[in-house]
């Protein structure tokens, strides 16, 4: 989130790294951090940290299933490499079969697809990323956490993603709809190894009796002491507001650019994570082939960080008008002037299409 080696967060880990990094019994640290992610996230009553956002949604789900005695789940999104998620996808091979039975789909912004599975079903949790690309509709997140608790089921936001790279450093806070468990990780130590399931008391105290969650280095210390130093820096300086500000930058003037090339190609998602979408994954390959070319590396989708300046975007952008040029004169044909072979879709497309 904050770019490569970036200073106060470096110099938080070699500090901690001669101090030690984990211990037999947990560290004040530990209990620090949870004070200051209590007072950012509303439902971040309590907290278990982990290294994963895998390990963080499936404990929230192994939580749900321990407080509602359910075992049925909803997902929407993507939410990690796990037997009880995957299972839904075409990447299943090497888990039960009768796992599917266990997880159904829904559509976001689509209510009704989660309320025909909620009143047919005893369904322990609905697990879904706040958002995605689209923004949610007619308040649809709050009133999907309403339509849930009628049905006794349990609402888990997978903010792996979403947490401190959005406006209020989260979208249950951003979006006001406070969910009963959230999933947190990726951006909230800079790219060291942390996650942390966190919610309410009501169902976090599920992890005091029979329902074992354990990782043995979830109080691992140069990532947490790496998360307090981001959460410093956030506090100092405007992170997310200067990450809005680049990433508006770079999707305004690449659709300004499409239009006025004309041609079927657009930027779409929040400014702090957007996607190029082209007709066909060759016109796509071939936009990105041409952008490595200059030296500008696009991956999956933009995710921009605070070390990105204007003047990055700016040379950014002077790369992505050629490349355009150059997928326009080509569009009949993309593919022929591919060098090699073009891209194909990955397990993350498939996994988060409805």
């Amino acid at each position: 989130m904050l770019g490569y080696c970036y200073p106060e967060i470096d110099k938080a880990i070699i500090q901690q790294l001669y101090k030690g990094t984990l211990f037999t019994l947990p560290s004040i640290l530990e209990t620090k951090l949870a004070e200051r992610l209590n007072k950012l996230i509303p439902c971040a009553e309590q907290m278990r940290f982990l290294k994963t956002g895998s390990e963080a949604t499936s404990a929230a789900v192994k939580i749900a299933r321990a407080y509602t005695g359910r075992e049925k789940i909803i997902v929407c999104g993507y939410h990690g490499w796990h037997d009880w998620y995957t299972v839904s996808t075409p990447k299943n091979k090497g888990i039960p079969v009768r796992y599917k039975d266990l997880v159904v789909k829904a559509e976001y912004n689509n209510l009704e697809s989660f309320e025909i599975h909620l009143k047919k079903e005893d369904v322990a949790c609905v697990i879904l990323e706040p958002y995605i690309y689209d923004a949610p509709k007619d308040l649809f997140l709050n009133k999907l956490i309403n339509m849930a608790h009628k049905y006794g089921t349990l609402v888990i936001f997978d903010e792996v993603v979403t947490g401190f790279r959005t406006l209020e450093y989260s979208a249950q806070k951003f979006f006001k709809a406070t969910p009963d468990l959230a999933c947190f990780g990726k951006a909230m130590a800079n790219g060291l190894p942390i996650s942390v399931v966190c919610g309410k008391k009501e169902f976090m105290k599920e992890l005091e009796g029979d329902c074992f969650v354990s990782s043995t280095f979830g109080g691992e210390l140069l990532s947490i002491a790496a998360s307090l130093a981001v959460l410093d820096v956030l506090d100092k300086y405007g992170v997310v507001g200067h990450i809005y500000q680049m990433g508006s930058q770079l999707k305004d003037t690449y659709n300004l650019y499409a239009r006025e090339l004309d041609i079927d190609t657009k930027c779409i998602g929040y400014p702090n994570r957007t996607m190029f979408m082209f007709p066909t994954g060759d016109h796509k390959g071939l936009f990105w082939q041409e952008c490595i070319k200059e030296g500008v590396l696009f991956g999956y989708a933009q995710f921009i960080n605070y070390s990105h300046a204007k003047v990055h975007i700016d040379d950014t952008l002077d790369t992505v008008r050629q490349a355009l040029k150059t997928v326009k004169k080509n569009w009949k044909n993309p593919r022929k002037a591919i060098n090699g072979k073009p891209p194909q879709e990955v397990f993350r497309l498939v996994a988060t299409r409805s």
